[in-house]
C-alpha cells in the first residue's frame, strides 16, 4: 500500500515554471540616412569662398542608394553663387552639374550617388566650398540665405535580393 501511495503522490504533485522563452521576429530593414555636413559661413557678406562639406552616411540597417537636392533659400543668393568639390575650381551653382565629384551624377534635378552605399558608410563630397559673387555696386539687399540639403534614399536591393543600379532604386 505505501507503494502505491508513493506512486500516486508522484503523479499528483507538480511545480509551476513560466517560461522565458519568446520567439523573436528578426527586426524590419531600415533605410535610412544622415546628412554630414561642415559648415562655416561668414559672418558678412564677402567674395572669399566658405566651407560646406556635403556627405551622406548610411545609418540604416539596409545597402542603399542616395541622392541629393540642393537648394539656396534667398532668390536674391541664386544666381550669385558658386559651388566647388575640390576649392580651385568653381561652377555657378545652377550649372554644378557636370564635373561633378566621384560617384556623383546630375538628373531630373537630383544628384545621385551611383555606386550602393554600404551599412555605416558615407559618399564621397558633393561639394565641398561654396562662394558667392557680390557684384560691386551692392544691388543684392539680403543679409543671409541658407544652402538647403534634401536627401533620399532607396533600398539597393529589389524585394527578392537582387541588386539594382541606382536607376532602378529610384
Amino acid at each position: 500500500m505505501i507503494f502505491i501511495s508513493n506512486i500516486m503522490a508522484f503523479f499528483t504533485s507538480s511545480d509551476s515554471t513560466s517560461n522565458r522563452f519568446r520567439a523573436v521576429t528578426p527586426p524590419e530593414p531600415v533605410v535610412q540616412i544622415a546628412v554630414t555636413e561642415e559648415f562655416e559661413p561668414p559672418s558678412e557678406k564677402t567674395n572669399e569662398p566658405f566651407r560646406k562639406d556635403v556627405k551622406i552616411t548610411n545609418t540604416g540597417t539596409e545597402i542603399c542608394y542616395v541622392r541629393v537636392r540642393l537648394e539656396i533659400s534667398n532668390y536674391e543668393f541664386a544666381n550669385l553663387a558658386y559651388y566647388s568639390a575640390d576649392g580651385i575650381n568653381y561652377v555657378k551653382a545652377e550649372n554644378y552639374i557636370t564635373d561633378l565629384p566621384t560617384g556623383w551624377v546630375y538628373s531630373d534635378g537630383f544628384y545621385y550617388y551611383t555606386e550602393p552605399l554600404a551599412i555605416g558608410a558615407s559618399t564621397t563630397n558633393l561639394l565641398q566650398w561654396v562662394k558667392i559673387d557680390f557684384p560691386a555696386d551692392s544691388t543684392v539687399h539680403a543679409n543671409s540665405f541658407d544652402i538647403f540639403v534634401y536627401a533620399e534614399a532607396a533600398d539597393a536591393n529589389d524585394s527578392e535580393g537582387a541588386m539594382l543600379t541606382y536607376q532602378q532604386a529610384f
